[in-house]
């Protein structure tokens, strides 16, 4: 009887501890999404910018070429890409080992 209603009562505990952790994921990730396009674009624009210092501190006549180098400048993020995993498939939670049970029908 105590296992019946030990797993009886653990499985909608489980399916409710799931479905919140599964929300708490989305959430994160979807912080993550935004974090993730914003480092994007502050790399972006450091890279530029180191190329636009390259010009400030080159010769006079190296100048000019640098700078239009830099609006062309084809900058790689896909270091910065993040894997965003799925929630896994949950467990199915079997109670027909104990449906039925001591004062049911098949018992009496």
């Amino acid at each position: 009887c105590s296992y019946r209603t030990q797993l009886t009562e653990s499985c909608p505990m489980h399916d409710k501890c799931r479905t919140s952790a599964a929300a708490e994921q989305q959430q994160v990730q979807a912080k993550v999404k935004a974090s993730e396009a914003s480092r994007k674009a502050q790399y972006i624009a450091a890279v530029l910018i180191e190329c636009h210092l390259e010009v400030l501190t080159a010769r006079p006549e190296q100048q000019l070429a640098l700078l239009e180098k830099c609006p062309s400048l084809q900058v790689p993020t896909s270091q910065l890409n993040v894997t965003y995993h799925e929630v896994p498939k949950g467990a199915v939670c079997d109670v027909s080992s104990v449906a039925v049970r001591p004062c049911q029908e098949p018992w009496l």
